[in-house]
């Protein structure tokens, strides 16, 4: 990426209804670091109703996103993305869900934390963000996050501006998107997270602010440490 871009923000319904000040903070980074940045009106990617097997639906949103989107891509705006599994819906999912127009998405889209370490690598002044002065965090990826190989930028981000940072080996909190939200499923999804909250326990990470990079984690960790969680996009934003 170049420090002089255009982006699309993509409002996705997570963003846009339950964790709005990730969505705020994103655009505050983006712009600190000179990106002129748009959130227009835009259908949810289709992530809910595919996993639970509603193809047609999940197309329907699949159609609706590239319509809305495509415009500002031809008009050369990348599109950057807070919520990883929607990322992974545009890069894997849109493939077999779309006739026409998922490569030139794929290949346009950005997960915001990768985003702001290509902005960063190209130029951008890293002192425009707020700086970590070593402040203490546990920070745990989003699985589509690793799927996609994107978990390191967030990493390399928060060190460039000291934030001291562990990071938990866990695959997954528990949740599987909307999985552990279904009462019936509580007690498995809490098991599996056992992990992830363990590792977050330790006598190195218990007095750590706890960061995640999805809205399931954030969900699942702030419920069972009974501690307060956050997008790391919020540590960055100026004011």
């Amino acid at each position: 990426t170049d420090p002089a871009r255009r982006a699309v923000l993509y409002p996705d319904v997570y963003t846009n209804h339950v964790q709005v000040e990730r969505g705020k903070a994103a655009v505050r980074v983006l712009e600190a670091l000179g990106v002129d940045v748009i959130v227009p009106p835009v259908a949810s990617s289709g992530r809910a109703p595919l996993s639970q097997g509603m193809i047609s639906t999940a197309r329907d949103h699949a159609e609706r996103v590239e319509r809305a989107l495509a415009p500002h891509i031809a008009d050369g705006r990348d599109v950057v993305v807070v919520e990883p599994s929607d990322l992974a819906m545009f890069h894997r999912e849109y493939e077999r869900l779309l006739d026409d127009g998922a490569d030139r998405l794929a290949a346009n889209s950005y997960e915001v934390m990768e985003y702001v370490y290509g902005l960063l690598s190209n130029g951008a002044d890293a002192g425009a963000l707020v700086p970590g002065d070593g402040e203490r965090l546990a920070y745990h990826s989003h699985c589509q996050q690793r799927t996609l190989g994107l978990e390191t930028y967030t990493e390399a981000v928060l060190d460039e501006r000291d934030f001291d940072v562990v990071t938990s080996d866990a695959e997954c909190c528990g949740m599987a998107g909307s999985f552990g939200y279904k009462q019936e499923y509580y007690d498995v999804s809490v098991a599996v997270g056992e992990d992830l909250t363990a590792q977050f326990r330790t006598e190195e990470t218990a007095d750590r602010a706890v960061v995640a990079s999805g809205t399931s984690c954030l969900d699942q960790l702030e419920d069972l440490l009974e501690r307060p969680s956050r997008h790391p996009i919020e540590l960055l934003a100026p004011e």
